[in-house]
């Protein structure tokens, strides 16, 4: 599948190392309005869908690669206190085997 998003590369680490990386990113969202947000990819849905663990909702999205403006990779130890990084792996796992 050829992804045609130039922050593919950054977002597809956050995708491979979970338990290290999260991303900070700039949404446009569909009603127009700029959102920020800090995500864990989970699974690349299409080649302009990503599914991701929003963790300011504490909720899955399905987000398009075209409406994401700006993506910042962050350490998930600086985001999230230890138990955090084991819960996040916890809700990657269980989100996958909803969509899988």
């Amino acid at each position: 599948m050829q992804i045609a998003n130039k922050h593919w590369g950054l977002l597809q680490i956050a995708l491979q190392e979970p338990q290290l990386w999260v991303a900070h990113i700039r949404y446009l969202a569909e009603d127009g309005n700029l959102t920020e947000r800090t995500v864990s990819p989970l699974k690349l849905l299409t080649n302009d869908r990503l599914l991701v663990y929003c963790l300011g909702r504490e909720a899955v999205r399905s987000l398009r690669l075209s409406r994401i403006l700006i993506v910042k990779l962050r350490l998930s130890m600086d985001v999230l206190p230890p138990e955090g990084v084991k819960t996040l792996v916890e809700h990657k796992s269980r989100a996958k085997k909803d969509f899988y």
